[in-house]
């Protein structure tokens, strides 16, 4: 039997069986050895390295020129050509074929009998031509084509028979020439064979090893390529790299489970796998068997490697979904309780408090993860809040409802389903169909029949499209409304809102629960003990409703509470601010209304609500504004009514200066001055209680003593500084270096000069040189760098503008305006101050004495003996310092300018700093002293950038780099 018929055979009665599940998989062209595998697979499947012959790679086979260069050893014959071109006593370029005797014919030249010969070797041949002929020419040979080679391609190819290639061609261009290599064909067995014997090509080995396998063998005319059919193949599914049909290699036998795992690219998920062999027996029935061991050679003609790990399950995993920033999964180990899982920042704006659902497993299964599920009622703000701290289980998940979810459950369609329609419409949402199957199941329940369900049928709802929550998980609907209280009244929006922890159905009958508007009743919201609704008696009054202050917790905001009241006379909302402090001390009162909402504050959620405008640091306004623009927005003020937030803000009294906790603090009404600075921390160590200033929301200003006037009233919108005691001392040292006795770091007073700091260092040495003192200073560091920037972006905006006009710019100037701009940038001034350091000087002359700064740095260098020579120059040095010596003399020890050198511009750096221009020129005859320690610059030639508007600055800019670099030189010595 041919190799190739068992395989055939059996892949054609798997079709006749009928259509699989895999056969919309497999597109059009798919072979009957893929529609066979893929079928018993369960997976589409296709023959591995077949792509190799795709139409687009085919079609690149026809391009006829030789690819690259030709070396120098390539054997010429007939058909190659030629070009020949001569240079000197006679000139031509001309192309010349090897005609059918081998001989290449050129102009007035003898025939040179070329087949045979090297390219290099005809070289020579024709220089040696040329050379008898025309002495002084030159000959130079190149190839201008290559010739053809026939070639036979047969078997299971698309196009057999002969065909033309390029004498360059390799064994796998001839299989492209022929259309490529037929899926009933093998890529494993093709034979090349020429006078001689017979090579086999396998294509495998140049597609999973990178290997030749004798595929990019050159071929030689008459040559002969034969594709025998498809050899033994094995199949491979599941989740590895490469899945697909593969043939195994002739006379190669069997292969382990491991061989074909790692033909196939290796498993794409790491771990212990279930090995599953899928065999063909002697009546073609398919058997089933699971290996064991991985290194058993099993797997033969027709068999089907099934892989799939052991698991696939995701250990150590809980998860938050639903109105949350960041839902997806969480770590266990990390996160361990549900207050751990859920903070405050991972809430989305407008979360529903009141009512969540932790979704649990069936502990019995021993994995949460896996089995029945479960749906607890969670209260978020006790989880929030620190009182619910149960343990998380693997596998758990808390889906977090927002508003739009609270919404929905009074949508129409779950009130049609509440008034007695069993059924949902075709399409509905998943949650509707919980909600019919659970009221369905319960016909009698309290969801079906009870207050909530009677109520209903006086509501009406909007049509609302289904929240992703209730799609993904559609139990949670009829668990929201088993939990729901229905209010009728208190709400912006009548309806359901479900509530967690003390009001569950095992405990009375939140869902039997209807908040009727009879009753008068206020509510507590916020920082308070026990936040909810009460029902209002006669005589209720703030202060009876706060508990004379018990029912407020720790840290709630003492100097703001709001009681939002509902006026039936205008119809409007308004909002009546408390002081909670006074309230508890009773000082201040007010009775409660029907209706009322008491709202209370955390001090945290204040502080993170009203932003300081004056936090009393030395933050630049760029460092406060990139720490601001990192905050997320506070919760509070997505919680909270707009109009409440809007409140608080009005109210602010701000507190500057030297408190501890400077910043925006909201008041009910005008507020001691001791409460603020208590509510602000208090005061920090070096404030001056004695000279505070009160800045009224009129305008006017007063100064106050907190220990006397601590009871002196402020406002919203007034502002209250503290200011600091003045410092004696400066905050920041300065530092002295070099020639002096005790050289280090001191700290300053204020006022102080350079002599009296040079007498604390214990005065100069003997051979300091107070003339070449360096003084750098912060902010004139600052300075020149802004400076720099400024230049830079003047630079780049004026060469667009050039660029953009369109004018003739060389691209050479271009970039050396680029370069100048890319230096500017990166340049680093040091911020040198000019002085005078000598102190006999400054004992006559005290008005030359400078006043010293915080972070100052002054370096005192000892007597020099070279003057520096720098910029331009050949040979930049420290040339020994002569007395009479003249610029040009130090200047032809560096060995002169370079040709980029502007010695017109010439200045010299004296050792205190200044610098002076120099003019080097044999027409000027001025005498320049030139003292120990100076350096000598040579700036660059700004004329490359003649054709741009700015170039008359170009020298201002050059000279500036050359002083920057010359003074770090200076330092560095």
């Amino acid at each position: 039997m041919a190799p190739g018929t068992v395989p055939l055979l059996w892949a054609f009665a798997v079709l006749a069986a009928g259509p699989t599940r895999s056969d919309g998989l497999l597109p059009p062209s798919a072979s009957a050895l893929e529609a066979a595998f893929s079928a018993r697979a369960g997976e589409p499947l296709r023959q591995f390295g077949y792509d190799l012959f795709a139409p687009a790679r085919v079609s690149a086979v026809t391009d006829e020129s030789a690819p690259g260069a030709v070396q120098g050893d390539y054997v010429l014959n007939t058909g190659d050509a030629v070009t020949v071109t001569l240079r000197g006593q006679k000139s031509f370029s001309k192309r010349f074929a090897i005609d059918r005797n081998g001989q290449l014919v050129v102009d007035d030249l003898r025939p040179v009998t070329a087949a045979g010969l090297s390219l290099d070797a005809l070289r020579r041949e024709l220089a040696a031509a040329v050379a008898a002929t025309w002495p002084n020419t030159e000959a130079f040979a190149t190839l201008a084509e290559v010739r053809r080679i026939g070639v036979v391609v047969t078997g299971a190819v698309r196009n057999p028979g002969r065909q033309e290639v390029s004498a360059f061609a390799t064994a796998l261009d001839a299989l492209s020439a022929a259309g490529g290599v037929e899926r009933s064909g093998s890529l494993r067995a093709i034979r090349l064979m020429r006078a001689g014997g017979s090579i086999a090509v396998d294509l495998y080995a140049l597609q999973l090893a990178g290997e030749a396998g004798n595929a990019d063998r050159p071929l030689r005319d008459g040559d002969r390529l034969f594709v025998p059919p498809l050899g033994a193949t094995v199949g491979i599914a599941g989740p590895v790299r490469r899945p697909g049909i593969y043939e195994l290699p002739p006379g190669g036998g069997q292969l382990s489970a491991a061989e074909l795992r790692d033909l196939a690219g290796g498993a794409l998920r790491p771990g212990r796998a279930r090995l599953l062999r899928f065999g063909i027996g002697p009546s073609g029935e398919e058997t089933t068997e699971e290996i064991a061991d991985a290194n058993t050679r099993r797997f033969g003609d027709g068999d089907l490697l099934l892989f799939a790990p052991l698991r696939e399950d995701r250990r150590d995993e809980v998860r938050l979904e639903g109105h949350v920033l960041r839902p997806g999964p969480r770590a266990l180990p990390q996160s361990g309780t549900i207050g751990g899982l859920l903070s405050r920042s991972d809430l989305r704006p407008a979360p529903y408090l009141p009512f969540a659902a932790l979704e649990t497993g069936d502990s019995a299964t021993g994995n949460s993860a896996t089995g029945s599920r479960t749906l607890h009622p969670v209260d978020l703000s006790a989880v929030l809040n620190g009182r619910d701290r149960r343990r998380l289980a693997e596998g758990d998940i808390l889906h977090v409802l927002g508003a739009s979810d609270i919404d929905f459950l009074t949508a129409e369609p779950v009130l049609a389903l509440l008034r007695g329609e069993r059924q949902p419409p075709e399409g509905a949402c998943p949650g509707l169909v919980a909600l019919a199957r659970s009221l369905a199941a319960e016909p009698d329940g309290p969801l079906a029949t009870g207050p909530q369900a009677r109520a209903a049928a006086g509501l009406t709802g909007a049509r609302m499209p289904c929240p992703p929550l209730f799609a993904a998980v559609p139990d949670l609907l009829p668990l929201a409304l088993r939990h729901a209280v229905l209010r009728l009244s208190g709400v912006p929006r009548p309806g359901f809102y479900p509530v967690a922890g003390a009001a569950t159905p095992e405990k009375g009958g939140a869902g039997e629960t209807i908040v009727e508007s009879d009753a008068p009743q206020y509510e507590l919201i916020g920082h308070v003990r026990r936040p909810g609704t009460r029902r209002l008696t006669a005589g209720t009054t703030l202060r009876g409703a706060l508990a004379e202050g018990k029912a407020l917790k720790r840290d709630v905001y003492p100097l703001l509470g709001i009681v939002e009241r509902y006026d039936r006379r205008s119809l409007t909302r308004v909002y009546l601010p408390f002081s909670p402090q006074e309230v508890a001390a009773g000082r201040a009162d007010r009775g409660l209304a029907d209706g009322d909402r008491i709202h209370l504050f955390a001090a945290e959620d204040i502080r993170s609500l009203v932003k300081p405008t004056d936090a009393g640091t030395n933050a630049t306004s760029a460092e406060s504004a990139e720490a601001e623009a990192a905050d997320e927005p506070p919760m509070l003020a997505a919680l909270l009514d707009p109009a409440i937030v809007a409140l608080i803000g009005e109210r602010t009294v701000q507190v500057r200066g030297a408190v501890r906790d400077p910043g925006g603090y909201p008041v009910a009404d005008r507020t001691p001055l001791s409460a603020l600075v208590a509510v602000a921390g208090g005061l920090s160590a070096d404030a001056d209680p004695a000279a505070a200033e009160l800045t009224a929301v009129t305008g006017s200003r007063s100064i106050v003593d907190l220990g006397r006037d601590g009871t002196r009233m402020a406002g919203p919108g007034d502002a209250l500084r503290v200011n600091p005691r003045p410092q004696a001392l400066e905050s920041r040292a300065v530092a002295i270096d070099g020639a002096v006795r005790r050289p280090g770091r001191y700290d300053i007073g204020r006022g102080e000069t350079l002599s009296s700091l040079i007498a604390r260092a214990g005065g100069l040495l003997e051979d300091a040189y107070p003339a070449g003192a360096v003084l750098t200073r912060e902010s004139e560091r600052r300075r020149e760098k802004e400076q720099f920037q400024r230049q830079a972006r003047e630079l780049e905006r004026t060469l667009a503008l050039e660029v953009e006009k369109g004018e003739p710019v060389k691209a050479e100037n271009v970039a050396l305006a680029r370069q100048l701009a890319a230096q500017l940038r990166g340049a680093e001034p040091l911020g040198r101050v000019v002085v005078e350091a000598d102190p006999a000087v400054l004992r006559t002359r005290p008005e030359l004495d400078p006043l010293l700064e915080p972070d100052d740095r002054i370096v005192i260098p000892k007597r020099p003996l070279t003057v520096a020579v720098a910029g331009e120059v050949l040979h930049p040095t420290a040339a020994q310092f002569v007395s009479g010596k003249s610029a040009e003399d130090y200047l032809s020890e560096a060995g002169g300018p370079t040709r980029d050198a502007d010695t017109g511009r010439s200045f010299l750096i004296l050792p205190d700093g200044r610098a002076r221009s120099l003019a080097l020129s044999s027409w000027n005859h001025r005498v320049e002293t030139i003292p120990p320690g100076s350096m000598l610059v040579v700036p660059r030639d700004p004329r490359p950038f003649d054709g741009l508007d700015v170039a008359k600055t170009f020298g201002n800019i050059l000279s500036q780099l050359a002083i920057t670099a010359a003074s770090v030189s200076v330092i560095a010595r």
